[in-house]
This record gives C-alpha cells, sequence and structure tokens, in this order.
C-alpha cells in the first residue's frame, strides 16, 4: 500500500487499484476535486469532478458528480462508482472491491478534506 498527500494533491494505492484526487480550493469552505481511478483486474480508468463544501453546521457536503468518464468517454453525470463497477463486475465483484480498495479510499478522502476545509 502506498499513500501521499501534500495537501493539493493525494495518491492511494493498494494491490487493487489506485486513486489520484487533485484538490483545488475554492474559497475558505469549498472545494473542487478532480478523481482519476485506475482499477487493475480489468485496466479501468474512470474520472470524475465534484464540488465539496463544508457547511455552517460543521458538515461537509459533497455536491453531485459533474462528469463520470470512463476510458476517456463521457458516461453520464448521474453514474457514479458503485453503478459503473457493479456493472463490469457484477454485484460480488464490486462488493470485493469495495472491501478490499474504496473503503479504505473514502476514509482517507475524508480525512483529507478534514484538513482542507
Amino acid at each position: 500500500m502506498n499513500y501521499t498527500f501534500n495537501g493539493k494533491k493525494s495518491t492511494f494505492q493498494n494491490d487493487t487499484a489506485e486513486a489520484t484526487i487533485l484538490f483545488k480550493k475554492v474559497d475558505e469552505s469549498s472545494v473542487a476535486i478532480d478523481v482519476t481511478m485506475k482499477h487493475y483486474a480489468t485496466d479501468t480508468i474512470a474520472t470524475y469532478q465534484k464540488d465539496i463544501v463544508l457547511k455552517e453546521d460543521g458538515t461537509i457536503h459533497h455536491y453531485p458528480i459533474k462528469n463520470y468518464e470512463v476510458e476517456g468517454k463521457i458516461v453520464g453525470k448521474n453514474n457514479t462508482t458503485k453503478k459503473y463497477f457493479t456493472h463490469i463486475l457484477g454485484e460480488e465483484g464490486y462488493q470485493e472491491f469495495r472491501k478490499k480498495f474504496l473503503k479504505e479510499y473514502a476514509l482517507r478522502k475524508e480525512m483529507e478534506l478534514s484538513c482542507i476545509l
């Protein structure tokens, strides 16, 4: 497992996948992120952008994904990682991907956002 975070970019990698997040600070309480994720077993690269804000009550709010691209093709604004990877891996395969990679990735992303916002 490899992990780096410098306040502007993070990279998380394990045997299953890797993800890179670029953070663009919009103002004191909001950030835009660009995410690139690669699933090794399928050699699939997915990217998306989204805005995230720190609300007045201290909670972090994620706006919907702006564009979800797979292999450079826009597959829609409403396609999520769960929907797309369930489609290519099946439900059982997605659950394994979630267990082995996505849960840890999501925890690290929330920690990073807490540092930035």
